[in-house]
C-alpha cells in the first residue's frame, strides 16, 4: 500500500483525484489542514472567478479527503528536524517556503510520502521525507 500526503498544488490540479492511482497497489490519499489553509487564501482573490474556484477546490478536496491531518506536536517535532536539515545544507528558512516545510513535516510525522507537482519546493528534504513528483 502507498500512502500519500497530497501537496496543495495537487488539490488544485487534480480535484477529482482519479489521476492519482496505481493499478498495482492500493493508494491511500491524505492531505493537511495546512493545504486547506492555502486554498482558503485563494478565496480572497480580487478576481471573482479565482475566488469562486478556490471555494470549489476546497469543498471538493474536503469531500474527497476529509478534514485533513492537523499540525500538532508530532508535526512540530518533525518541522524542527526539517529546519535543521535545511540549515545544515547552508540554506535559510524563508517565509516563502515555511508552509511547504510544514507540509513536509506533516508527511514525516505521519509516515507518509509527500506527493507534489513541484518537487523543487522540497529540494534537500528527500533525505528525510519520501517525496514523489506526480
Amino acid at each position: 500500500m502507498i500512502s500519500l500526503l497530497l501537496d496543495t498544488n495537487l488539490l488544485i490540479e487534480e480535484p477529482n483525484f482519479a489521476a492519482i492511482s496505481d493499478p498495482d497497489e492500493t493508494v491511500a490519499l491524505y492531505t493537511s489542514t495546512l493545504c486547506y489553509a492555502e486554498l482558503v487564501e485563494g478565496e480572497f482573490s480580487n478576481d471573482p472567478s479565482a475566488a469562486a474556484a478556490a471555494v470549489l477546490q476546497l469543498a471538493a478536496a474536503q469531500a474527497a479527503l476529509g478534514d485533513g491531518l492537523p499540525f500538532g506536536t508530532p508535526e512540530l517535532t518533525a518541522y524542527r528536524a526539517i529546519c535543521a536539515a535545511v540549515v545544515g545544507r547552508g540554506r535559510g528558512i524563508s517565509r516563502a517556503r515555511r508552509v511547504d516545510m510544514m507540509i513536509a513535516a506533516t508527511a514525516l510525522a505521519n509516515g507518509l510520502t509527500l506527493a507534489t507537482r513541484n518537487a523543487d519546493d522540497f529540494a534537500g528534504l528527500d533525505a528525510i521525507v519520501p517525496i514523489v513528483a506526480l
